[in-house]
């Protein structure tokens, strides 16, 4: 209802309170309608008025108007009152208090959500009530001041969660990931791994559930398990292109120490590569396991992985220099792999090797871009190719500005003046 619709509404209980004064249902609606009109003094006091009279709450038209009233003016102690007043008359209502419990959810009344959720499931028993019981003692204990008192509830609300799960009373993931915040808050990775491992019809929707699965993976890593970490992405990443299951897979294999893991990981990634041709995924994954490697001392810029690593790092550009995104993708690894080198004073020897990459591919991709039939892929790989050019000679210290705008201006100027340019001005 519009501003007009509330004056209006206004005028038409003031004309019926002129007959019949102490008419309740008319009275709330009024307050209502005084505080959209914002005279909140008023109808707070007419408000409370109504609350105070004995008997008023029977009626669901002034339940409904006091409720409205006191969630206009933001007064959810009121709000509360006002349902536990209509608790007296019909003191079993589920309506009630799911409204209790909404509303204390709403203002962050821990307890009385608590309550509310408490007597839903004793009265109802069903399962959305026990998780929402759940759910009230994991808030509880997200803002408890105490620590005795939040580990309470914590293991109460992990012990009602674990009941529920033997039961087949956990049926869904927005109640699994309920159990999982129980469980993370005490830092109860080994519990977390177990429960995302369940057998049965669960099961199925954490194989369907891409965060889920990430998360497996994860806490596979933190508990030290990493042979089934690898294993679990490896399963993962045969059906799906994910980049964090990508990061982890490079994570659990490096951490383990297995060259045999390494290598199985290695050979996936190509194998995938292969496989997805323009998805970079797997590509950019080989070029982070490389680093990797690197960065955990198993290898260095004078060995042949050193030379692995530099020519990752290049065959991923080779294939997708022609995507806008290639240099942001690949930036972060020539940085990783020039200061790789110049730790141990090898500066020289790696720029030389990334120039020798770069100057014919650069050669061919202005001559490619500024041919008469220039397509689109041709122009960005020149551009793609410019950007790695203009890091290499940052990362060198050679960064004289006449080279940059000369180069700059002549990409300007190609793309201006292209065919393409033109047909799309």
């Amino acid at each position: 209802m519009g501003y007009g619709d509330m004056k209006q509404a206004l005028k038409e209980c003031d004309k019926l309170l002129r007959k019949q004064p102490t008419h309740q249902s008319a009275l709330s609606l009024k307050a209502y309608s005084l505080a959209r009109l914002g005279e909140v003094d008023e109808a707070v006091t007419l408000g409370q008025q109504v609350l105070r009279t004995p008997g008023a709450l029977k009626s669901t038209h002034v339940l409904q108007g006091l409720s409205l009233t006191f969630r206009v003016l933001n007064l959810p102690d009121d709000e509360i009152a006002v349902y536990n007043a209509a608790l007296v008359h019909t003191p079993n209502s589920e309506q009630l208090y799911c409204k209790i419990f909404m509303a204390a959810a709403r203002c962050k009344k821990h307890k009385e959500q608590h309550s509310a959720a408490v007597a839903l499931n004793k009265l109802f028993k069903q399962d959305r009530y026990l998780w929402w019981v759940v759910t009230s003692l994991l808030v509880q204990a997200k803002s408890a001041q105490d620590d005795t008192v939040k580990q309470l509830q914590l293991t109460l609300a992990e012990r009602m969660a674990e009941k529920a799960l033997n039961e087949g009373r956990l049926t869904n993931t927005e109640e699994l990931r309920i159990y999982l915040e129980v469980l993370e808050i005490q830092g109860n990775h080994a519990a977390m791994v177990s429960v995302l491992s369940t057998s049965g019809p669960l099961s199925e929707k954490i194989a369907n559930d891409p965060d889920l699965v990430t998360q497996r993976i994860s806490l596979l890593i933190k508990v030290g398990d990493y042979a089934k970490a690898c294993e679990a992405a490896e399963a993962t990443l045969e059906s799906c292109d994910n980049w964090a299951d990508y990061k982890l897979y490079v994570e659990a294999a490096v951490a383990s120490d297995s060259e045999t893991l390494v290598q199985a990981a290695s050979a996936s990634f190509d194998r995938w590569a292969a496989q997805r041709g323009r998805a970079r995924g797997a590509g950019l994954a080989g070029v982070e396991l490389a680093t990797k490697l690197h960065e955990a001392g198993r290898g260095n810029p004078t060995d042949k992985t050193a030379d692995a690593f530099g020519e990752r790092i290049w065959s991923y550009v080779g294939q997708f220099m022609t995507k806008a995104i290639c240099y942001s993708d690949i930036m972060q690894y020539f940085v990783a792999h020039v200061k790789s080198a110049t730790t141990l004073g090898q500066t020289s020897s790696a720029i030389d090797f990334h120039n020798k990459h770069l100057e014919q591919r650069l050669h061919n991709a202005r001559a490619a871009a500024t041919a008469a039939e220039c397509g689109e892929d041709a122009a960005q790989s020149w551009v793609s190719l410019e950007r790695i050019r203009y890091l290499i000679q940052a990362l060198a210290d050679d960064v004289d500005p006449q080279h940059w705008v000369a180069d700059i201006g002549a990409m300007l100027s190609f793309g201006l003046d292209s065919d393409e340019a033109e047909r799309k001005l």
